[in-house]
C-alpha cells in the first residue's frame, strides 16, 4: 500500500530584473522541485487521522510554494496558484487513498462474512 503523497510545485523562473505586471513567468521544463509527504501511521478512516493528513500536505505545499519575503504582487499571486495546485494535487492523491483503503476494507469485510456462512 502507498505510504506517501508526492506533492510537486511550479517550478518559477525569474530573469535578475524586478518582474514588471506585463511580464510573463516562465515555467520551466526541468523537474520540479517536490516534497514527499508521509501517511504512514495514519488511520485515514478517523477524522482525526485525515485531517492530521490534509494538515501535513498544506505545510509541505507551503514549504515548495510559499514565502514571507516581500515581493511584486505578481510573484506573490504566482505563489499563491502554486500552493494552491499542490494542496489540491495531495488532497486528491489522499482521496485515492482512503477511497482505496476503504474499498480494501469493505472487501475485507465480505470475505469475513462469507466465511461465517459456511
Amino acid at each position: 500500500m502507498r505510504k506517501y503523497i508526492q506533492l510537486i510545485a511550479t517550478v518559477l523562473v525569474l530573469s535578475g530584473a524586478p518582474a514588471s505586471a506585463a511580464e510573463e513567468i516562465v515555467i520551466t521544463r526541468s523537474p520540479a522541485p517536490s516534497a514527499t509527504v508521509s501517511v504512514a501511521g495514519l488511520n485515514l478512516d478517523s477524522p482525526t487521522g485525515l485531517a492530521t493528513g490534509k494538515a501535513r500536505i498544506e505545510a509541505a505545499a507551503a514549504d515548495l510554494c510559499l514565502t514571507n519575503a516581500v515581493e511584486p504582487v505578481g510573484m506573490r499571486l504566482a505563489r499563491t496558484k502554486c500552493y494552491r495546485a499542490a494542496v489540491s494535487d495531495g488532497y486528491r492523491q489522499l482521496n485515492r487513498l482512503t477511497a482505496a483503503n476503504s474499498a480494501a476494507s469493505m472487501g475485507a469485510a465480505t470475505v469475513i462474512l462469507t466465511n461465517a456462512g459456511r
